[in-house]
């Protein structure tokens, strides 16, 4: 009767009423009752998350209104703005931003940006079609925290490409010659007609407006090129040039160009190279750099070693690349002559990539023990030859001399003999007369 007037536990008769067997529930251990529990509790607020969800989809969020692009006139940088969606003017209780994304053609993938402005700019390559889009990020109390995006309201600028494809310049080059002055040049067009000149224009950051280049170069009479001083560049930042021409039968086509100028610096030549011979027969290769405005931790080096063999024939040619001045060779065994030259360039650390500088004047060394080893052995070869064809021109005349029956003698051999022959016999003769 105990068990039947028994008080009931609220969590089992809570659990029994939404299905669970309370019968089990009593008889299992307690752990089983803390279990059901947690995953009820997740299940209730799963339940509340969702309809919170569902409650904040019911706000719709509009995209940003009267979008623009302009240009300022400096040769690739767009200015694009926008303004907030009307319906969300006087939103106070949630913040608001933006999702920005534009095309890269110079990466040719698409670049996302998120800010609190109205208004962005970026670098555009202007003989593309320029794409642009942007959505409205909303967040706070008005959406239950869960940030909201409307979709994309995108603006697309077809390109300015006027003109015959041909007649657009082709083989644009630029190199900045020791931090000093930079040159640009290039090719007419396949389709250039006569009559026709070109002009360059040129922006970066510290500029207000484009301007002409300060000082065309020219062949046969036509521009091909342009010579920019140091005061009118600027490193680490986007260096915009234009390029048109005009003629006055048909319009022609543009060409646009950006690029960071410290990615195009060539360094002076490296005048002079040293080289030490270490008592080990090791070579020290050191040289000297030009009076020029890179700074040496800047500068990477090529070194380049060919050896010669006695006879002149090449035995070795190799490369080696390092950051300092020195270069210890190795030793000079089995070549009679080492060689040396060496060229630079811009290091990683200063600049994405460079020119290299163009190469020194070879500097030699010549192994001396192999020279007097050689010399000694040519000097002995000739003795040698000598005293064998005189001995053999002698062995001819005496040959020829005894078939006529003649004494042969050897004329200064023979009159040394007669004359210690007659010493001999006057040394006798007065020792007889002493005795008398």
């Amino acid at each position: 009767m105990d068990r039947f007037n028994r008080k009931k536990d609220p969590i089992v008769m809570f659990m029994g009423h939404i299905g669970v067997p309370t019968k089990k529930l009593v008889q299992g251990p307690r752990r089983m009752l803390k279990s059901k529990t947690w995953q009820l509790t997740a299940i209730l607020m799963l339940i509340s998350d969702w309809s919170q969800c569902i409650k904040s989809q019911q706000f719709t969020v509009d995209p940003p209104e009267n979008i623009g692009i302009d240009d300022p006139g400096h040769l690739g940088p767009l200015y694009i703005h926008w303004t907030a969606p009307a319906s969300l003017t006087n939103l106070t209780a949630c913040s608001m931003r933006y999702h920005l994304e534009y095309f890269n053609t110079y990466q040719s993938r698409w670049t996302v940006i998120r800010t609190v402005r109205t208004w962005y700019r970026a670098q555009f390559d202007l003989e593309k079609e320029v794409r642009v889009r942007i959505s409205t990020l909303l967040k706070g109390g008005c959406t239950n925290g869960t940030e909201l995006k409307s979709p994309f309201t995108e603006m697309v600028l077809p390109p300015n490409n006027t003109g015959p494809v041909g007649s657009r310049v082709q083989g644009f080059g630029c190199v900045f010659y020791q931090k000093e002055f930079m040159e640009c040049t290039w090719e007419t067009g396949l389709e250039e007609p006569t009559q026709s000149q070109y002009s360059l224009y040129f922006w970066h950051r510290e500029m207000e407006q484009a301007e002409e280049c300060p000082q065309y170069i020219h062949s046969n009479g036509v521009r091909t090129g342009c010579k920019f001083t140091e005061e009118s560049l600027s490193e680490f930042s986007d260096f915009n040039i234009c390029i048109n021409s005009s003629s006055p039968k048909v319009v022609l086509r543009l060409a646009f160009f950006s690029l960071q100028i410290q990615n195009y610096v060539k360094p002076a030549a490296i005048e002079t190279v040293h080289l030490e011979a270490s008592p080990d027969r090791r070579l020290q290769v050191q040289w000297d750099l030009p009076n020029e405005r890179i700074p040496r931790h800047c500068l990477e080096y090529e070194v380049e070693a060919r050896e010669e063999g006695v006879g002149g024939q090449r035995l070795l040619q190799q490369r080696n690349v390092t950051n300092e001045m020195t270069l210890t060779s190795l030793s000079m065994d089995g070549a009679r002559r080492k060689c040396f030259r060496v060229r630079s360039r811009m290091h990683h650390y200063c600049a994405d990539r460079g020119f290299w500088s163009d190469w020194s004047h070879w500097s030699c060394h010549s192994d001396t023990e192999s020279d007097a080893v050689v010399g000694c052995a040519v000097v002995i070869g000739i003795i040698i030859s000598m005293l064998i064809l005189s001995l053999f021109g002698w062995a001819l005349w005496r040959k020829w001399k005894a078939r006529e029956g003649e004494i042969i003698t050897f004329g200064p051999l023979h009159k040394l003999m007669e004359y210690s022959k007659g010493l001999s016999a006057r040394s006798h003769f007065n020792k007889r007369r002493e005795n008398q």
